[in-house]
């Protein structure tokens, strides 16, 4: 547990430049900044009805993630009372969610001026982050999770020290696994 911030600390985080300015990734990571973030939609039945929308912008990516797994909870998750039991029912994996998440914002492309997008139906969730596949990864390789190219490593470092992400190429892998037995893939 880290109990004070201090200029080592965010030199080993890696936050600086070589002139000693935070760099964007310390940006992305504060309270404030100017960085596009995470637009989520929720429709009805069509597109036409939009049920809910929340936007999440300039602030830290911390904020964004939280603010993105809320929406899973209000939507997609209900308790069912049977007998003495009460259990949580989760209609999309919140496992896979949260991945895929936590992969849109740190494997985006941060200089694009659009936000993630993700948008909400009764049956899936789509998520569309800015930026196309990093050079010399190839689709087939990032759906069988052969391979990971961290296009933002300082961030796959601060998600992985949080504990949000394995850091070790297995994301898609593991969201496939958490559909494993669900009804709707």
């Amino acid at each position: 547990e880290l109990s004070m911030v201090s200029e080592d600390v965010l030199r080993t985080l890696g936050f600086f430049t070589k002139e000693k300015k935070y760099n964007n990734a310390a940006s992305l990571l504060a309270d404030k900044n100017d960085f596009y973030g995470i637009d989520i939609a929720r429709f009805g039945n069509s597109i036409n009805e939009i049920m809910d929308r929340e936007t999440i912008a300039g602030t830290s990516i911390l904020k964004q993630y939280d603010a993105a797994v809320s929406m899973i909870k209000r939507y997609y998750q209900y308790e069912e009372i049977s007998g003495i039991e009460r259990k949580i029912v989760e209609l999309i994996p919140e496992n896979a969610y949260r991945e895929a998440i936590a992969n849109a914002l740190i494997h985006r492309d941060w200089s694009m001026n659009a936000h993630i997008r993700v948008a909400l139906y009764s049956d899936r969730i789509e998520i569309k982050s800015p930026g196309s596949l990093p050079k010399g990864l190839t689709a087939e390789e990032y759906e069988n999770g052969e391979i990971s190219c961290l296009r933002n490593p300082i961030l796959g470092n601060v998600f992985f020290r949080l504990k949000y992400i394995e850091m070790f190429g297995t994301g898609v892998t593991r969201i496939k696994y958490a559909y494993a037995n669900a009804k709707i893939k």
